[in-house]
C-alpha cells in the first residue's frame, strides 16, 4: 500500500479532529465547534474513526460506484453529433437532440447527446461553447474573512456595518462610489474614487473609521474583488471582523443597497449637479452625506436623523 496515499488521507482528517478536540478541551459545546470548524458532530466522529483505521494501514472505502454506465451509442451517432456541433459551435445538447430527431429521424435523449458532447470535448474534437455557463470565480479571501450567517445582528452602532460599491456616471465623469451603512443608527458614510481596487477599499475603510461617530467592530461585504487582499488585510490589522455574504444574495446587504438608491436619486440624478471631475464630485458628495446624517429625517428612527439618534441613545459613542 502506498505510504503517500495514507499520508494524504491522514492530513485531510487529522486537522479538523485536532481542532475539535482542542475546542472541546476548552469547554465549548458541540454546536460552537461545528460553527468554528465547519464540520458536523457526526462528521467529527467519522473522521476520528477513519484516523484510527489509517493508523492500521487501512484506507477509507472508495466512493467510486461498483458498476459504471456503459457506452450505449455508436460511431454513427457520434458522427452526427460531431457534424452538427462543428457547424453550430454554440449549440448545446438540447438543440442538437431536437435537430437529430427533426432532420435525421434519430431519437437520442438529451442526456445521451450531452454524454457524446463530453466525450468529444475530452478527445479534443470540439471546444466548449462560448455561451456555456461560466465557472464560478473562486473567492480569494485569505482567512480573516468569515462567511456571513443569517442570525448575525447588530446590537450597537459599528457592528455589522454594510459596505458596498457602485459605478456612477455624472456629466461624463465616471466614478466608483463606496458606501457604508450602519444598520442600527442608519448612519451613512460615502465617498467617490477613480477606481475600485482593494487598495481603494482599504482607503475608504480608514476614512470610515475616522468619520464614523462610533467604533467600528465588524463589517459585511459581498464577494467583490475590491474587498479582498488589501481590504481584508486592513480589517485584520485593525481588529475589525469581516463577514462575506453568500453569492448572489444582495438582499442581505439591503440597507446599503437602499442607501445606494437614495444617493442615485437624491444626489447623482440632481439636474443642477454640475461637478465634472472626481474631485468636484467628492466635495459635493460630502455635503450630501452630511445632509443625510444631520438633516434628512428617518422614519425608522421616529423622525430623527442618524446623528440625533446616536447622540440620544449612545452618547458615549458620539
Amino acid at each position: 500500500m502506498s505510504q503517500e496515499k495514507l499520508e494524504e488521507h491522514r492530513k485531510k482528517y487529522e486537522t479538523p479532529v485536532r481542532k475539535w478536540q482542542t475546542l472541546k478541551s476548552q469547554g465549548l459545546i458541540g454546536k460552537v465547534c461545528e460553527d468554528i470548524i465547519g464540520i458536523s458532530r457526526s462528521n467529527y466522529y467519522r473522521y476520528k474513526a477513519t484516523l484510527k483505521q489509517l493508523t492500521k494501514g487501512i484506507l477509507p472505502p472508495t466512493k467510486k460506484p461498483k458498476t459504471l454506465r456503459k457506452q450505449t451509442w455508436g460511431e454513427s451517432e457520434k458522427q452526427f453529433v460531431l457534424r452538427i456541433r462543428r457547424e453550430n459551435p454554440t449549440y448545446g445538447k438540447n438543440k442538437i437532440a431536437v435537430i437529430l430527431m427533426r432532420d435525421h429521424n434519430l431519437n437520442l435523449s438529451v442526456s445521451m447527446v450531452g454524454r457524446i458532447l463530453k466525450y468529444l470535448m475530452e478527445k479534443g474534437l470540439i471546444q466548449k461553447s462560448l455561451s456555456a455557463p461560466k465557472q464560478k470565480r473562486k473567492r480569494r479571501f485569505k482567512g480573516h474573512a468569515k462567511p456571513w450567517k443569517y442570525k448575525l445582528k447588530s446590537t450597537k452602532p459599528g457592528e455589522m456595518v454594510q459596505i458596498d460599491h457602485i459605478t456612477t456616471t455624472k456629466n461624463q465623469t465616471s466614478g466608483e462610489h463606496f458606501q457604508a451603512w450602519d444598520p442600527l443608527s442608519k448612519f451613512i458614510y460615502a465617498n467617490v474614487y477613480s477606481n475600485a481596487t482593494s487598495t481603494t477599499a482599504k482607503r475608504f475603510l480608514m476614512e470610515l473609521m475616522d468619520k464614523a461617530p462610533f467604533n467600528l467592530s465588524s463589517v459585511q461585504v459581498d464577494g467583490g474583488s475590491e474587498f479582498m487582499k488589501e481590504f481584508e488585510k486592513a480589517c485584520q490589522e485593525l481588529g475589525i471582523q469581516l463577514y462575506v455574504l453568500p453569492s448572489k444574495r444582495p438582499q442581505y446587504n439591503g440597507g446599503v443597497e437602499r442607501g445606494n438608491s437614495i444617493f442615485r436619486e437624491e444626489f447623482y440624478a440632481k439636474p443642477n449637479l454640475l461637478a465634472d471631475s472626481i474631485g468636484r464630485l467628492r466635495a459635493e458628495l460630502s455635503l450630501a452625506v452630511s445632509k443625510y446624517n444631520s438633516y434628512r429625517p428617518h422614519f425608522n428612527l421616529d423622525g430623527m436623523t442618524p446623528l440625533d439618534y446616536i447622540k440620544l441613545n449612545y452618547p458615549l459613542a458620539a
